[in-house]
């Protein structure tokens, strides 16, 4: 082989060298992917459709246990709060039927209210319902019944027409030796004509007391059995209408213008069970308020009260009502206590009672604050 031939061989070969020396320091080439749909992600969990709220239960009223008691009066206006909480439905609403038991005098009911035979009555402060407390019966002083205000007297000091015309007796001092009546002994009334005795220089030794129910002291008047008596209305426009008597001297006349007249008094069972006496309570202070917007300034459904009053009390002239004063009722059913001190003290600085119960021993009034703040202050 020639050289030339030669330089030909090693030409190609380092021509070759070079192009295979080239091929491998070029970058390899990437294929380009083919394209594929993107994964789908998994099926979201499904949603539950949420429930409705359920409705928030308020609790349930309770239905008032049931109860049967009995009410005791006389038959006055006193007794206007109950007598309206029957006839209205109030005590109903409450479960409780209550029967009303007419006395013919105020001391016949303390014996049956200690026994159970009533389970509360209206009625004032005296030495025997004082006596009773000491015998160990569980008696409570719960609310008002009844005050004496200005236009608002329940009861007064009557007079024999005969007496006042013709001038025999002006004052008290002319009532010597006269027969007086009084409902009860040791309570208001005696106390009463005791002070009015008193003003005209008068003691009881000095007069005649008798004892004798209201409804009997018209006819007593009438046949002049007695000269001058402490009664209650309706029994006093009786008299006045008839032309027996007159309105001679006003109760509250010695008690600064205002004095308790009766006290709304619970026996032993309504004194120990709480929710009956509360809902007795509710009922009663209803009644209250519905006498009080009829005979005061709102004169709203009077003729319906009226016709309750005749039903209940002793007057059943409807027309009586526009002419006799009606008894005042505090409308939370709070007891002027003043008064009642004045009538306690009397009780023991005379001797009519000398037992150890208190006032704050018979007082109970958180039944009638508890409806107070039910039934909203008036």
């Amino acid at each position: 082989m020639t050289k030339q031939n030669q330089r030909s061989v090693w030409g190609v070969a380092l021509v070759l060298l070079l192009v295979l020396a080239t091929a491998a320091c070029a970058p390899a080439t990437v294929p380009t992917p083919t394209p594929t749909a993107a994964p789908k992600p998994p099926p979201a969990a499904a949603t539950p459709t949420p429930a409705p709220p359920k409705p928030t239960l308020l609790p349930a009223t309770p239905t008032p246990k049931p109860a049967s008691l009995k009410f005791g009066s006389t038959g006055g206006t006193s007794y206007a709060g109950a007598y309206i909480a029957v006839e209205k439905g109030f005590f109903k609403e409450q479960g409780i039927d209550v029967e009303v038991v007419n006395f013919r005098s105020i001391a016949e009911m303390v014996a049956p209210l200690g026994t159970g035979q009533v389970d509360s009555v209206g009625m004032p402060l005296s030495s025997s319902l004082l006596a009773a407390a000491d015998r160990g019966i569980d008696l409570k002083l719960v609310a008002d019944s009844g005050q004496h205000l200005p236009n608002w007297t329940l009861s007064w000091i009557v007079l024999r027409k005969d007496l006042a015309d013709s001038g025999r007796v002006k004052t008290p001092a002319d009532l010597k030796g006269m027969k007086i009546a009084i409902p009860t002994p040791g309570g208001p009334g005696q106390m009463t004509v005791e002070m009015a005795l008193a003003e005209g220089g008068l003691k009881l030794s000095d007069v005649e007391l008798v004892i004798l129910p209201h409804a009997e002291q018209v006819a007593a008047l009438g046949n002049k059995a007695i000269d001058a008596g402490y009664t209650t209305e309706p029994f006093i426009v009786r008299g006045v209408q008839q032309g027996l008597s007159i309105k001679w001297i006003p109760q509250h006349k010695y008690f600064g213008g205002r004095s308790q007249s009766a006290f709304m008094v619970f026996g032993p069972q309504l004194a120990k069970d709480k929710d009956l006496g509360q809902r007795w309570m509710m009922a009663y202070l209803k009644g209250v308020r519905v006498y009080l917007d009829a005979f005061g300034e709102k004169k709203v459904g009077r003729d319906e009260v009226v016709s309750i009053l005749t039903k209940y009390t002793a007057e059943k002239d409807a027309s009586m009502y526009n002419v006799m004063e009606m008894p005042y009722f505090d409308p939370n059913g709070i007891p002027d206590r003043k008064s009642s001190d004045a009538v306690y003290k009397y009780f023991i600085d005379t001797g009519e009672y000398k037992g150890k119960t208190t006032l704050d021993n018979l007082f109970d009034l958180s039944l009638v604050e508890n409806a107070v703040q039910k039934l909203g202050k008036r």
